[in-house]
């Protein structure tokens, strides 16, 4: 008997904390795909047109008119509330065809409105954003969900970019990160950055940093599959004791084909090290106490002189069969907000940013790549490398 009592109560305290009215327990509507984040992607290549929808948790009963509307004045506690710096489009870059959408009686899915933008009007690098909402609901006894009433649509420019193949025996050294007033021998916070697209994998593939400190690579040599990405290493230096190094190794779990881009990045905020692919989170550890991280060179130990390299470790060798486009290294720990809207390009003025090597065929008599920041971290090149048009991003 004090069994069956304990379980009512508590099914009644379930019921008490599940069994709420409103929108966000009950039968609802919601901008379509805004369930999981209030984001909405619009690349814009050329001419280019999406549609908003509305949509239902359950078949409509009768006809439901939606009346949706642009709501600019959402846009600075976007920002604020995610870290972001975006911007509305331009007059003329963009149009709203239709405020007015209709889920129909026995349909979870509305009519569209159309978006539409044109990339020519828009400058690469800065981050738009058109925030949408529904202003009106007639018909059926629904209501709004209200943590999905606005759709973000963030637009971002598609851009046509060259890119270096560095055809297995190519790679850039960077000299001017070594030595002892290195900007990049102490940092208490980091941000590496690269954007490549694969050709072949082959044992290990080395793509940028300082072997057995901080390096990201495809395999390792020791048995794990030639086409998985490690962050090697990642080692960190006390706080006091520099030369005393925590490590903090990551694999990407899922295993890469040839002929796709991907963008990774490691940041470091002084406190936690994380991972990113394409913008998402993959790995997070929380050091051990802090400390600062080396990029000037090759772990300690090792005999030869071996500073941050693109494309290759352990000397001229381990090199990387593939395409690179970017590649950055800031001393501020960068957002995952600031990693998506930046996978393209950013000003090269951005403060925290040490070097920016944008290996878009400019280069110098000699081949080599400017650090177009300004601060003279040029990129200097090895072995084979040809530039290839037409690569677009960031597809």
């Amino acid at each position: 008997m004090k069994k069956f009592t304990l379980l009512y109560v508590l099914a009644l305290l379930l019921c008490a904390t599940s069994c709420k009215e409103g929108p966000e327990f009950g039968d609802a509507i919601y901008m379509t795909g805004t369930l999981t984040s209030s984001n909405i992607r619009f690349l814009v290549d050329g001419q280019s047109s999406m549609g908003l929808t509305v949509s239902a948790t359950s078949k409509a009963e009768t006809d439901i008119t939606i009346n949706m509307q642009p709501a600019p004045e959402l846009l600075d506690a976007f920002n604020a509330s995610t870290g972001r710096n975006c911007q509305l489009p331009p007059e003329g870059s963009y149009s709203i065809e239709g405020t007015e959408v209709v889920i129909e009686a026995g349909k979870t899915l509305s009519t569209q409105v159309k978006v539409s933008a044109d990339s020519d009007k828009l400058q690469e690098g800065v981050s738009y954003c058109i925030p949408v909402s529904i202003t009106s609901v007639t018909g059926g006894d629904m209501k709004v969900l209200e943590s999905s009433r606005t759709a973000y649509v963030m637009l971002t420019k598609v851009i046509n970019i060259k890119a270096a193949y560095l055809a297995k025996r190519g790679c850039f050294d960077i000299p001017t990160f070594g030595g002892d007033d290195s900007p990049v021998k102490s940092l208490s916070q980091m941000t590496l950055e690269m954007k490549v697209l694969p050709v072949s994998f082959s044992g290990i593939s080395s793509l940028c940093g300082c072997e057995e400190n901080f390096l990201f690579r495809f395999g390792d040599g020791a048995g794990n599959p030639d086409n998985k990405l490690q962050l090697s290493k990642g080692s960190i230096g006390s706080a006091s004791h520099p030369d005393q190094k925590d490590h903090y190794e990551s694999w990407v779990e899922q295993e890469f084909e040839t002929g796709h881009w991907l963008h990774f990045a490691a940041v470091y905020d002084g406190q936690y090290l994380r991972v990113y692919l394409d913008g998402e989170q993959i790995h997070m550890v929380e050091t051990n106490n802090g400390g600062t991280i080396n990029l000037s060179m090759a772990y300690d130990g090792h005999t030869w002189d071996d500073t941050f390299a693109i494309g290759r470790s352990v000397g001229h060798q381990r090199f990387f069969d593939g395409y690179v486009s970017e590649c950055r290294v800031w001393n501020v720990a960068r957002t995952q907000a600031e990693l998506e809207d930046g996978v393209c390009y950013v000003d090269p003025t951005t403060e925290g940013l040490i070097a920016y090597w944008r290996f878009d065929g400019e280069t110098q008599d000699d081949g080599t790549v400017l650090d177009i920041t300004g601060h003279g971290y040029n990129a200097e090149p090895y072995g084979t490398i040809q530039y290839v048009d037409n690569q677009k991003c960031p597809f």
